[in-house]
């Protein structure tokens, strides 16, 4: 049987005789905000494979499409072109695939193809339609007046957006002409070109903008993974933080996120000396509604990042270093299918804590080293409770063509990292590691990866240096002795963790343990505000921490009347997000009544998915038939892909 691709999460056959692959797009779209929709067409530029189908067969371009995204017409040139959807290999998860016929193609030949497309609206209660988008009315935006509408395409709703061959395999590059109504700006991860130019009426525009419409022109000329496409068009304005950066946000915010992020020239500057130079010329943020459902989106030259960050300490921005570590990892060399997804986060997080290292010290990133363990800890136990052992792999099973959201977590991001770190550690340190950062990203740059291709490169890098008896010790000795498979597939806590210093985390654990010791509530007098005087954010998280992984493994739980004496000392519940949704799991699990609104609350003002679903989960466990009737009531107001995952974790 030929082999169409090597990615089991998509429909689309890029391989093999007879197909061709696409290299760049044109998008003509067009944002309706009363119908609910992206509309318009792309011209698609194909590159036949250089193998002719079998005789009696004819050659084809095969596209990912979600189910519900409509396709009206096709061209191949300036001809109807003979095309059908794929009803035989239909799939819930993978779509509804876009056969196209190349009539007159050849091996080698460039093939222009035009696709005209339509989105699903949401229905009248805002769920459903397509799930790369998300549609805000004025109200559940900060200014209140205009609707906001932005995209999330990782990993594979890009088809839902437009249709694509929605694989890492095929990177493109791509231009686009948007038009929106004239009050509303649209932006994409790509490089804005000139201002907005009037534009002929196409539709009718939202209550609040007026009759005129504009059209913007963007421009992206790096090849990028069709995931990485991004679209917002919203109120939005902007300052500048830095030679190569702007912020952008709705008006009324726009000026705590310039003071927020700072310190973004600096992270993008320590990126350029880990990893090399940054190829992507703009390094824009956008601080998004709250129902954007992840931390951040490395999108290319305009990262999406969550408000929950506006800490009004900047304790948060780690989140920005992580991002920028993308623009290398991932963005610039990519996991060439979503099983080997632990490649893209696995090193933007070793990268980010080595950004943090060089920006804010050592300390600072060991701290938030601390951290990322105990989450990894958190979502092992997890699957494995669930017996979803497959998910705690750094190359999970995707071949029954489940959603790669299935299986998000932070096993990638830092079980991944944990390999990364002992890969460093056995060659050497960062004397040797630092040198092969960069000729990876050097090598594989604008291209994909495997764990195999990564295995493969490092240990050729380092077998090169042959001169250096201290390699040549290490790859006979420690590095040898690799059981490789185990490394990749082997389920549950790796073997290696990198080592945590002790030292600044100290004062943390020794207030924890006092918490845990208490015996009776008459103890609890022993606690006040100057426990943690002079605290950051940080060293808090690092104490609930301690004090959540204590009760998470033993019988012993804080009790109701402690919850509430440690909220009364240290206003954990009018802390920062981090802080609160730490505190808020503690007290749920506690059974402290006290918890129940802030949770609530929490759970359903904001939809970013590491705070939203443990919450749920700790709902669940309060009070399994409040959790039910909350997310019912506010399932509308999550972005899709969030609103799917909280809905999976309640019924399991």
């Amino acid at each position: 049987m030929v082999k169409r691709s090597e990615d089991p999460s998509t429909l689309s056959e890029p391989l093999g005789p007879g197909r061709a692959r696409v290299q760049h797009m044109d998008i003509e779209a067009t944002v309706d905000f009363v119908g609910k929709r992206l509309l318009g067409f792309v011209d698609y530029k194909c590159l036949c494979n250089a193998e002719a189908p079998a005789d009696g067969e004819a050659w084809e371009v095969v596209l990912d499409a979600a189910n519900n995204l409509s396709i009206s017409k096709v061209l191949v040139g300036e001809s109807d072109a003979k095309w059908k959807r794929d009803e035989a290999r239909k799939s819930s998860s993978l779509g509804l695939a876009l056969r196209v016929e190349l009539v007159g193609a050849a091996p080698g030949a460039e093939v222009v193809v035009r696709v005209f497309f339509e989105t699903e609206a949401p229905n009248e209660k805002g769920e459903g339609g397509c799930s790369a988008l998300q549609w805000l009315s004025p109200e559940q935006t900060a200014g209140k007046k205009f609707p906001y509408v932005f995209s999330q395409c990782q990993a594979i709703h890009a088809r839902a957006m437009l249709p694509v061959q929605d694989t890492c395999e095929c990177k493109v590059t791509y231009n686009a002409n948007i038009k929106a109504p004239a009050d509303l700006l649209p932006l994409m991860s790509a490089v804005k070109i000139g201002e907005g130019e009037k534009a002929e009426a196409d539709w009718e525009t939202p209550s609040g903008c007026s009759k005129e419409w504009s059209v913007h022109r963007f421009e992206q000329k790096v090849p990028i993974p069709p995931y990485l496409i991004a679209i917002v068009c919203a109120n939005l304005e902007s300052r500048r933080v830095g030679p190569r950066s702007c912020v952008w946000s709705e008006p009324s915010m726009v000026e705590d996120c310039a003071w927020e992020f700072a310190d973004t020239e600096k992270f993008v500057a320590a990126g350029e000396k880990i990893c090399g130079p940054y190829r992507w010329g703009v390094y824009d943020l956008l601080v998004l509604p709250p129902s954007f459902p992840y931390g951040g989106m490395e999108n290319p030259c305009l990262t999406f990042v969550t408000p929950t960050l506006l800490a009004k300490d900047r304790s948060q921005v780690h989140v920005v270093a992580h991002e920028i570590a993308h623009s290398w990892s991932g963005n610039l060399v990519t996991n060439q299918t979503w099983e080997h997804f632990w490649l893209n986060e696995g090193l933007t997080v070793f990268v980010e804590l080595r950004i943090l290292r060089d920006v804010y010290g050592q300390e600072e990133a060991t701290i938030h080293l601390a951290d990322r363990l105990t989450s990894l800890r958190e979502d092992v136990k997890h699957f494995t409770e669930k017996n979803l052992l497959n998910y705690t792999q750094l190359i999970p099973d995707l071949s029954s063509g489940e959603d790669p959201d299935d299986a998000f977590s932070t096993v990638p991001y830092i079980k991944g990292m944990s390999l990364f770190s002992l890969l460093e550690k056995s060659i050497g340190g960062e004397e040797y590691f630092g040198p092969f950062l960069k000729a990876y990203f050097d090598h594989f740059g604008g291209k994909t990866v495997t764990s195999y291709s990564m295995r493969d490169f490092y240990l050729s890098y380092f077998g090169n240096l042959t001169e250096d008896s201290k390699v040549q010790e290490a790859l006979k000795g420690p590095i040898a002795s690799f059981d490789w498979e185990t490394l990749f597939k082997g389920p549950g806590m790796p073997a290696f963790l990198p080592e945590v210093d002790e030292g600044p985390l100290k004062e943390a654990a020794n207030l924890a343990q006092r918490w845990i010791k208490v015996a009776d509530d008459s103890e609890l007098e022993q606690f006040s505000t100057e426990d943690i005087k002079g605290w950051g954010t940080q060293k808090c998280i690092n104490l609930l921490d301690d004090v959540l992984s204590e009760c998470e493994t033993s019988a012993k739980k804080l009790s109701p009347k402690a919850c509430e004496k440690m909220n009364e000392c240290y206003g954990f519940l009018k802390s920062n997000c981090e802080v609160k949704f730490r505190f808020l799991r503690l007290a749920l699990a506690s059974k402290w009544s006290g918890a129940e609104a802030p949770a609530i609350e929490m759970a359903t003002s904001q939809g970013r998915m590491k705070y939203t679903r443990p919450l749920y989960r700790s709902l669940k466990a309060y009070n399994a038939e409040l959790a039910q009737q909350t997310f019912a009531k506010h399932k509308s107001s999550y972005h899709p892909i969030c609103a799917k995952m909280v809905g999976s974790d309640l019924s399991s």
